[in-house]
């Protein structure tokens, strides 16, 4: 009887490690969302220095025009001739260059010194809307509703927030004391949806602190190094972390807008996947939008692990 009862344990034991791992997805779904905005920066950084070198490259191309036109007005500029006739002369070129591009007083100047090669076709899906990367992060989506990239990262991230916020020991309150999370009582109008670098800070705090919690439930002090879990700052050591998967949660949903919430009986682990898989959700909805911008995501962006693994076995 002692061998049967081993034996079966073992498939307990098993899916109790195997649930634990939504604290590993749910830290991977931050991360994710992490590596895209940082994406979006290095994008950002790149269009900002092309401008730049753009209108250095314009600048220097008005400077030598000018140079050559004060040339050219002092070698043809007959002995006599006022200031007032050379400004004179000067607009009535610039207005002859404007009506016929391919007038003299047009293209004086413009050799092969000073021409372009025309630019490499782009690798990047044509843009849908047209938008530069500086305002991708607040610009509204013509195929997502006028829903923003911004305002989609606030609402995954406000989800998992309030989760851990509302862990009855992080308010100083016992294990024992009812949980009761309402996703419905989230931010709006916060500086996450508008501010690129403080999303990205706000997203490891939540990020890192789940991978502490894996580091921390893990013997092998070894392993801890390996994956180079981020050491707690003083303050955020001290912030409790569910690790009852099982612990009860009572879910306030608004199901009606007519009507008050209600009530709904769950657990932190069920509740944990379900901001994984709603931040997935949202992931795909910020990939249609930066499909519509012109930028584009990996394959398995936004994809459900279910997907996923249905893809792998019909491969």
């Amino acid at each position: 009887m002692a061998t049967t009862s081993a034996v079966q344990s073992t498939p307990a034991a098993s899916s109790t490690d195997d649930s634990r791992h939504i604290y590993t997805v749910a830290a991977k779904s931050l991360q994710d969302c992490v590596e895209l905005l940082q994406s979006l920066k290095a994008a950002m950084a790149v269009e900002a220095q092309e401008a730049q070198e753009a209108q250095e490259a314009q600048e220097q191309e008005l400077q030598r025009l000018q140079r050559q036109t004060n040339d050219n007005h002092k070698n043809d500029t007959p002995a006599g001739t006022s200031m007032r006739d050379i400004h004179h002369m000067s607009r009535s070129a610039s207005q002859e260059a404007e009506q016929d591009p391919d007038s003299p007083a047009a293209t004086a100047g413009t050799g092969s010194a000073v021409s372009k090669p025309p630019r490499a076709a782009s690798s990047l899906p044509q843009a849908i809307t047209p938008c530069p990367r500086s305002e991708m992060y607040t610009k509204p989506s013509v195929l997502a509703c006028q829903g923003t990239i911004g305002k989609h990262v606030r609402h995954l991230h406000d989800h998992y927030r309030l989760l851990l916020a509302t862990f009855p020991p992080t308010q100083g309150l016992s294990q024992e004391h009812q949980w009761s999370v309402d996703y419905d009582k989230r931010s709006r109008e916060v500086p996450m949806e508008s501010d690129i670098d403080y999303a990205i800070e706000e997203l490891e705090r939540l990020q890192f602190r789940l991978e502490r919690h894996v580091a921390s439930t893990n013997l092998d002090s070894s392993h801890k190094q390996q994956n180079g879990t981020p050491a707690a700052t003083p303050s955020e050591q001290d912030i409790p972390m569910p690790n009852d998967l099982l612990q009860p949660v009572t879910l306030m949903a608004t199901i009606d807008p007519t009507k008050g919430p209600v009530s709904f009986q769950s657990t932190f682990g069920r509740e944990l996947w379900f901001c994984s898989l709603h931040a997935v959700h949202h992931f795909a909805m910020i990939k249609v939008i930066c499909a519509e911008f012109g930028m584009s995501l990996t394959e398995g962006f936004g994809v459900a692990p279910s997907t996923l693994k249905s893809r792998m076995q019909h491969q």
